[in-house]
């Protein structure tokens, strides 16, 4: 009778809990802690005050992303004449991104490429430091790592960045159609949560 009794009261209270949160929360939406702000590509985006992934300001620059392709591994190294070996590791895709990158302020450090992973529905990507000092012409005197660029105030410059694609990443029915994922550059955290929707 006992096992009864505790039963239904703890029907009841997680019923009681579900209700009040379905009407404090607008039903059962999942909401981060900022206001969302999905944009384009080839969108402007200015950080003003907003605060990337590293929680770092970059007041007076701006990104806009003006195109995104998937490479292989392989073909990347054919693109660039290098071989497996001048690299610390190689995933087996990579996703490369364009953006120009424009100054209208004094901010000295520029911008870090680790400030802006990608995200998926269900995963997320970070940067390859080496591959994307490769693939960037004025990497080309320290090309192992490149972890930033910085742009002249009262100018633009354009700027590749690769992300790792790991098989292991996903599951087998993503990673097969890996070019009809929906996918995301997640731009700033706060005060406002900024991602761009990338489109290949």
């Amino acid at each position: 009778m006992k096992k009864i009794i505790t039963a239904v009261i703890s029907v009841m209270l997680l019923s009681l809990w579900a209700f009040r949160y379905y009407t404090l929360n607008n039903g059962f939406q999942v909401h981060g802690l900022y206001p969302e702000k999905i944009c384009s590509m080839k969108e402007t985006i200015e950080f003003g005050e907003s605060k990337s992934y590293n929680v770092i300001e970059q007041p007076g620059y701006s990104i806009s992303l003006e195109s995104a392709r998937i490479v292989d591994s392989d073909e990347y190294l054919k693109e660039l004449n290098m071989t497996a070996d001048q690299f610390n590791y190689l995933s087996e895709k990579y996703l490369e991104l364009t953006l120009t990158v424009t100054n209208e302020g004094d901010y000295p450090d520029g911008i870090t490429f680790y400030g802006f992973p990608v995200v998926g529905t269900n995963w997320y990507t970070f940067y390859d430091n080496q591959v994307t000092a490769c693939i960037n012409p004025f990497f080309e005197n320290n090309y192992e790592a490149a972890y930033g660029c910085g742009v002249t105030k009262g100018s633009s410059a354009t700027v590749k960045i690769a992300y790792n694609l790991y098989e292991a990443l996903f599951l087998p029915e993503q990673w097969d159609k890996i070019e009809e994922e929906e996918m995301w550059l997640w731009v700033t955290i706060m005060p406002v949560d900024t991602k761009i929707r990338i489109e290949l």
